[in-house]
């Protein structure tokens, strides 16, 4: 495995902290493997709770595969990517977010997990943050879910830069951006809801940026709310196998 080099910096966009040095805000933290990931409850758009999901699909993969570099989209404090970096699905980490706290609260995580070679974190305007040397063999994601406000994220308070895709631009700018960072042989997996989109609703854009829809299943914790989406390469080698039976689901990369 050839390590990362953490917290490198790219463009503009990698300021300051925006908390004053010898400072560290209240942070809570969940535990994965032994790996503790540090957020503030502003920053948790669901991922605490998604990252165990996301566990639970790659565990439904028969001879999982350990992925050699993966990039964790729109990351937050990286609950997805610290989990699974922790549980072995992947040998090294790249994270990128446009909102500072996150960042730093990413950063935090690395610092005291002592895990800073094996993750890289970038600060920047989607996927404008990375440079054209990052190739991922394996890309997440928990992405704004609806396109407009939605009434009963509006009630729970959360803010509308976690939830809202205005016209789906974030989207539509992932797909028709990182096809240049994805393996040929890489695999996409996103997590979306029911209530805010189905397979048609991203299929248009997907196949307009050279990329394929490959499959897609239900959440494994969270029922009919939320679904993956599962995308590759359209001049990929490689196939997503998938068989569900009743609760059990079976996937295979061949």
């Amino acid at each position: 495995m050839s390590a990362a080099n953490n917290f490198q910096r790219h463009g503009p966009m990698m300021s300051a902290p925006a908390t004053p040095a010898g400072e560290t805000p209240d942070y809570k933290c969940k535990t994965w493997n032994g790996a503790s990931v540090y957020y503030t409850e502003n920053l948790n758009g669901g991922g605490v709770d998604y990252a165990d999901d996301y566990l639970d699909l790659f565990n439904c993969f028969k001879d999982r595969p350990r992925f050699q570099r993966m990039f964790e989209w729109c990351c937050g404090p990286a609950f997805i990517g610290y989990s699974m970096l922790a549980g072995t699905i992947c040998e090294s980490l790249c994270l990128a977010d446009l909102y500072r706290p996150a960042i730093d609260a990413a950063q935090y995580t690395a610092c005291k997990n002592n895990i800073r070679d094996r993750v890289t974190i970038y600060q920047g305007d989607g996927l404008l943050a990375l440079p054209e040397s990052e190739k991922f063999d394996l890309v997440v994601g928990n992405p704004p879910h609806y396109v407009e406000r939605n009434m009963l994220e509006y009630i729970r308070n959360i803010e509308p830069r976690i939830y809202v895709d205005d016209k789906w631009l974030l989207h539509r700018e992932f797909f028709s951006g990182i096809r240049k960072h994805l393996k040929r042989n890489g695999l996409i997996v996103l997590l979306e809801s029911s209530r805010g989109s189905h397979i048609d609703t991203f299929r248009p854009m997907i196949e307009s940026s050279g990329l394929k829809v490959c499959g897609w299943q239900w959440s494994r914790r969270f029922d009919s709310r939320f679904w993956y989406l599962f995308i590759m390469r359209d001049d990929s080698r490689m196939q997503l196998l998938m068989r569900t039976q009743g609760n059990d689901s079976e996937l295979r990369l061949v």
